[in-house]
């Protein structure tokens, strides 16, 4: 239910010379500005009161956010609700009314992110939490990208981190297991009632005794069996996943088409989510850093890019 999706920020610069991948900014280096007080500001101007778009009849804001300009890394919660619809909430034990949600009440959820800007490199990491294949990169990128504009007068880019540089560590991990999570009807009409009318199962797929599932990389390679499965399966659930294991490390990874945008969502951990449901702000940032410290191992060998 819990995920995190990784994306790449970069800039491309029309004045710069060179070849197309030589005209993209230095991060820390766009003329007067760098892209981690930039991002800073800019969530300081959003902390506090809740701003509201009326258009889109959301609210938002940024809460609890930790600035660290040693590692160059920004991270907190990231509070967004939408607004405009009279709704009952109900008590799911006894399918009771506990509150009525007028039209001006707006449900608020937790988003956890975090930003990591390297010194000297034209490119950065985000990391946006989703929960139940609901994220916020769309409005903050939205947000952003007009604050970005406005003071340095170029475009930043906001684009999923590929497979093939984010988790090429990860593309050779044997699979586990997959799973098939299918939203099915209800008959009994107090089961509808106490689940507000569907249940979820979750189907777990495991490999026969002395069996093999194969790798990350075969599940995502158009032509591959495993690919084709993914795709059938597709058909009677609404997310697939496939679990890999590495040097003892389990990853959950979403391989279906009917996936988010993202290209690549990891799961977060049981560990990482509180009894209430919402991610534990230390332990979320813990198992990011590890996903981080990963991904700079890979993308930026030998350099010695690392989180504090």
């Amino acid at each position: 239910m819990h995920a995190v999706a990784p994306y790449l920020f970069r800039c491309f610069n029309r004045g710069l010379e060179g070849r197309v991948e030589q005209r993209y900014s230095t991060l820390d280096n766009l003329g007067n500005h760098d892209l981690f007080f930039l991002l800073r500001n800019f969530i300081q101007e959003n902390t506090g009161a809740y701003n509201i778009i009326e258009d889109s009849k959301q609210v938002y804001q940024f809460e609890g956010v930790q600035v660290n300009e040693d590692s160059r890394e920004i991270f907190g919660w990231f509070n967004v609700g939408n607004y405009g619809m009279k709704t009952d909430i109900i008590n799911v034990s006894t399918g009771a009314v506990d509150f009525e949600k007028a039209q001006d009440n707006a449900e608020i959820i937790k988003h956890y992110v975090h930003y990591f800007i390297p010194r000297g490199f034209n490119e950065a990491m985000a990391f946006m939490h989703s929960y139940r294949g609901v994220g916020v990169k769309t409005l903050f990128y939205t947000l952003f990208s007009q604050y970005f504009r406005e003071a340095t007068g170029l475009v930043i880019q906001m684009n999923p981190l590929a497979y093939d540089n984010a988790v090429n560590a990860w593309l050779d991990a044997t699979a586990k297991e997959v799973r098939l999570t299918k939203f099915v009807g209800l008959n009994d009409i107090a089961d509808q009632v106490r689940l507000l009318g569907h249940g979820e199962q979750e189907l777990v797929i495991k490999p026969p005794r002395r069996g093999g599932m194969g790798r990350l990389r075969d599940y995502l390679n158009p032509n591959s069996p495993h690919r084709q499965a993914v795709e059938i399966m597709g058909d009677f659930g609404s997310q697939v996943k496939t679990v890999v294991e590495m040097d003892g490390k389990r990853r959950t990874f979403s391989v279906g088409r009917n996936r988010t945008s993202a290209l690549c969502e990891i799961e977060v951990e049981d560990e990482v989510i509180d009894g209430d449901g919402v991610p534990d702000l230390e332990r979320i940032n813990a198992w990011v850093k590890g996903v981080i410290a990963e991904f700079a191992q890979t993308m930026y060998p030998g350099l010695n890019v690392r989180v504090a």
